[in-house]
C-alpha cells in the first residue's frame, strides 16, 4: 500500500512538472493537495469515501473556473490514472468519486480521456 501511494504521488509530481500549461491558474499541485484525502478510498484501505475527499473534489471543481483550468485538472488526473492502468479496481473506484460526492465534473477519470474536448 505504501509503495502504491508513493507511485501515485510520483505520477502526480511528474504531472506537475511536465503537463501544467502556463495559462491555467489551477496546477497539478492543487490537484494533489485537494485529492490526497481520496487515496485511501481509491486504493481500497477505506471502505467509504472520506468527507475530506468530497470536500477536496468540491474545492477543486470550484477552482477550475475556466476551460484552461478544467483541461489542466483533467490532464493531471489523466496522468495519475495512467500510472494505475494496471489497477482497474482502483481506477474504477477513483472514477466514481465525483458522482458519489454529488459533483459533476463532465468527463471520465481514466488514462484515455481526451482533455482537449473539455470546455
Amino acid at each position: 500500500m505504501a509503495v502504491a501511494m508513493k507511485l501515485f504521488f510520483l505520477a502526480l509530481i511528474a504531472a506537475v512538472l511536465f503537463t501544467a500549461p502556463p495559462a491555467s491558474a489551477v496546477t497539478c499541485g492543487d490537484v494533489v493537495k485537494n485529492l490526497a484525502p481520496c487515496i485511501s478510498y481509491a486504493l481500497g484501505s477505506a471502505t467509504a469515501i472520506p468527507q475530506p475527499c468530497c470536500n477536496g473534489v468540491r474545492t477543486l471543481n470550484s477552482l477550475a473556473a475556466t476551460t484552461a483550468d478544467r483541461r489542466n485538472v483533467c490532464n493531471c488526473l489523466k496522468s495519475a490514472a495512467a500510472s494505475y492502468a494496471n489497477k482497474p479496481a482502483a481506477l474504477n473506484k477513483a472514477s466514481r468519486i465525483p458522482a458519489s460526492c454529488g459533483i459533476r465534473v463532465g468527463y471520465a477519470i481514466n488514462p484515455k480521456v481526451n482533455c482537449n474536448t473539455i470546455s
